[in-house]
């Protein structure tokens, strides 16, 4: 039997290959992996912001009418989510003022007490005097903005002995978190 050359030249070289060229030809290990964990962390602390209200606008008051005039205004208030909150408004800036009974003073000297009493209220019932409390929670925030509404409402019968002109009050909100 006769053996061809070819299949001699190909034993020949396969016989004097080195074996790391064997080891070119094939196929490539996988590289090792290995994994781990690590935590990422923050504190959130508690914190609020507030609008500031709008000018409480009443309008034209009468002192004849048989019906108290009423305004509002409104503001908004974010907290963390959770984090308690209240707001309190003091007795303001006008002459003889209470938490009770505010009062808005005109800037006309004259005779009279030149004021005219008017009262904040939590709700649109006027029942609950918005007072200077900031002690409890009152309200709960919830990482949204949430509208507070303060009403407004001027007495009947008011006739303040001093001048037909405009008054005025400042107020003072107090947020507390």
């Amino acid at each position: 039997m006769r053996s061809s050359p070819r299949l001699f030249l190909r034993a020949l070289a396969l016989a004097a290959c080195p074996a790391g060229a064997l080891l070119a030809v094939a196929p490539a290990a996988q590289a090792a992996t290995a994994t781990t964990t690590f935590q990422v962390t923050a504190t959130v602390l508690k914190a609020c912001l507030m609008t500031t209200p709008g000018t409480l606008a009443f309008g034209s008051y009468d002192p004849a009418s048989a019906t108290p005039l009423a305004g509002t205004t409104s503001l908004n208030v974010t907290c963390t989510f959770g984090t308690p909150y209240s707001i309190g408004l003091n007795a303001g800036t006008g002459t003889g003022a209470t938490i009770t009974t505010r009062a808005m003073t005109s800037p006309t000297a004259g005779a009279g007490n030149n004021s005219l009493a008017y009262g904040l209220f939590k709700e649109s019932t006027y029942a609950t005097n918005w007072d200077n409390s900031t002690s409890g929670t009152g309200y709960t925030g919830s990482g949204l903005p949430q509208a507070r509404t303060i009403y407004g409402r001027i007495p009947v019968g008011q006739y303040t002995a001093g001048p037909a002109t405009d008054y005025a009050d400042t107020i003072t909100l107090t947020l507390t978190y």
